[in-house]
């Protein structure tokens, strides 16, 4: 950055002498990541190929991953964001199957199946933590993007609940019967930051499935293209890719004048529907007691049919 440099009490644009600052340091040594591969595959085929496939078993461990400045264990009186740096490191390991199948009837009918599935688990190794936080809320040792998440405990039912539960450090005025009982995970009577901790699972599946299934017939064709996951987590609080979070009409019911679905209404907790699948309704912002909850955590495990085709030829 450039600028003028303040001289007394005359103004920076008036002065002859201009002064250089650094904005954001670099790093001439910035490379590619590194990856070892460590595979071991068989492929197999019965009956004239009729049934085939295969088995391959991986290791991997990456190395010289590129951490952002801002996530790297730097003191705030640096000054500024640390350069980017290669040095984070993940493992990972697991399996993939395939099974091809393929038969023709006596009636000239032509059928097909193609599955696959891939189990894949990882694990950060070395991320630039800084020593002194927490090992659950370090990224070493856990999944790359690992849920973090406030664990509730039900709801807080009564007023004595209220009155009883952890001081919240944000909207702990507005806290009412009804909202999440936050756990108080490192103990210390406060829910803050620090009792973020990792649930469940990461928002990548570690199961993946993918399956075609077809036949044919006298210039008939028909497909299907099948898709799932599992063992992931989703969240209903509103995360987006950069790593904002924001309401959405579970945790902020008619925000900004806007709709929330009539289930939502009717399951939400009320005096007389204590054992309700939602929390109360209410449209200020709750943010460790409403949309940080684990309550909003949910499986993520789905089967999706992609695309069905039908042709003659």
């Amino acid at each position: 950055e450039t600028g003028n440099t303040l001289m007394g009490n005359i103004k920076p644009a008036n002065t002859p002498y201009t002064y250089y600052t650094i904005s954001r340091l670099g790093n001439p040594n910035i490379s590619w990541e590194t990856v070892e591969k460590r595979n071991l595959g068989i492929d197999y085929a019965f009956l004239g190929g009729a049934v085939a496939g295969s088995v391959d078993i991986f290791n991997d461990t990456r190395t010289d991953i590129l951490v952002k400045g801002s996530d790297r264990a730097i003191a705030s009186y640096f000054g500024t964001d640390a350069p980017y740096a290669n040095l984070g490191k993940v493992s990972s390991h697991g399996y993939e199957l395939e099974l091809r199948l393929n038969h023709t009837f006596n009636n000239g009918i032509r059928a097909w199946l193609n599955t696959s599935m891939t189990h894949a688990v990882n694990k950060v190794k070395f991320r630039d933590d800084a020593p002194l936080k927490p090992d659950y809320q370090k990224g070493a040792g856990h999944a790359i993007n690992q849920v973090y998440s406030y664990i509730d405990h039900g709801n807080l039912a009564t007023w004595d609940d209220v009155i009883g539960s952890p001081v919240w450090t944000t909207g702990n005025d507005a806290k009412l019967p009804g909202d999440y009982n936050i756990v108080d995970f490192n103990g210390d009577g406060v829910i803050d930051a620090d009792d973020r901790a990792p649930y469940q699972y990461s928002t990548m599946p570690q199961n993946t499935y993918n399956a075609s299934i077809g036949a044919e017939w006298k210039g008939f064709d028909f497909s299907m293209f099948w898709q799932g996951a599992a063992m992931f987590d989703v969240n209903l609080c509103g995360i987006y890719d950069s790593g904002i979070r924001d309401d959405t009409f579970y945790t902020r019911p008619f925000y900004a004048d806007g709709n929330t679905p009539y289930y939502l209404v009717e399951g939400s907790w009320r005096p007389d529907n204590p054992n309700a699948k939602f929390p109360r309704l209410g449209i200020e912002a709750r943010d460790n007691g409403g949309k940080f909850s684990s309550w909003w955590v949910k499986d993520g495990t789905y089967l999706r049919l992609k695309s069905v085709q039908l042709g003659y030829t």
